[in-house]
């Protein structure tokens, strides 16, 4: 399975280069079980299909305060987006990964159901609802989270957006996280 994820990643990361859109972000994440914090850093492509759906792959990387110990996760997956009512849309984003740390490395999925409210032209706020577990073993692979999600995009242009997020993660971990981004569509 290891083998065949990574491939797909691997096609799917090769096969975005004309990507329609490219976010960089940065998040603190403060653990709230005793554990130490850590710091993430996340770089995604997606490109749009049509008006409904879109695909990304992620590389994910996240160091741990004190230990400096480092684990990397790779995705792929998809969203789909639909109205709600007025300019209120609600998506769900699905996908699945690959996590890999010195303790060994494990396949895990994702989805995400949440909705997006245009504030103002440029200003966007998104709420939102993940649950990640590894798809093998989860109780040894201790990768179980439950995250509730709230943030606000501005559009400096057509092409160009910035963000920031806080995450609150329940679960096998607990956390919360401060997160900035910056997208850049072409």
């Amino acid at each position: 399975m290891k083998k065949i994820l990574t491939g797909l990643v691997a096609l799917a990361i090769s096969g975005m280069v004309l990507a329609g859109s490219v976010t960089i972000e940065g998040a603190k994440l403060d653990t709230k079980n005793g554990g130490k914090d850590q710091m993430n850093t996340n770089f995604s492509l997606s490109e749009s299909i049509n008006n409904t759906f879109s695909v990304h792959t992620q590389v994910s990387s996240s160091q741990t305060d004190g230990t400096n110990a480092v684990s990397t996760r790779l995705e792929v997956g998809g969203t789909a987006t639909a109205p709600l009512f007025g300019p209120v849309s609600g998506y769900t984003k699905v996908a699945i990964g690959q996590k890999y740390s010195t303790a060994g490395s494990f396949t895990y999925y994702s989805v995400e159901p949440g909705v997006s409210v245009p504030l103002t032209s440029s200003l966007t706020a998104k709420v939102g609802y993940r649950f990640r577990t590894a798809a093998d073993n989860p109780n040894v692979n201790n990768d179980t989270t439950h995250t509730a999600r709230v943030g606000v995009s501005y559009a400096i242009d057509k092409v160009r957006s910035v963000g920031v997020r806080y995450d609150r993660i329940t679960g096998d971990s607990r956390q919360d996280g401060y997160n900035v981004f910056y997208s850049h569509s072409f």
